[in-house]
């Protein structure tokens, strides 16, 4: 049987910033099973689309999820990245 998952690493990585928004990339790549490089390409797009915002703390990167923002993809655009995160939290 082929390997899948229902959700993607992007929205992986939104559930984990939403419950740990504290982690640092190398400890989101652990927790994924992903790469540092994957976890940083995921996080530009998530930050590109407005999904997630970053901030700097010393030299630290803190992520933050936007509950407001549209999700993307045909069917789901009219729901928020806050609705996805309260039904799959």
């Amino acid at each position: 049987m082929t390997d899948w998952a229902l959700l993607t690493n992007h929205a992986r990585l939104l559930l984990a910033i939403e419950r740990e928004p504290g982690l640092r990339v190398r400890e989101m790549a652990e927790r994924l099973g992903l790469s540092e490089r994957g976890i940083a390409l995921i996080l530009r797009d998530l930050r590109s689309s407005g999904c997630v915002t970053s901030r700097r703390e010393g030299r630290r990167a803190l992520y933050t999820v936007v509950h407001d923002e549209p999700l993307r993809g045909g069917d789901v655009r009219h729901r928020t990245v806050g609705e996805f995160l309260r039904r799959f939290a």
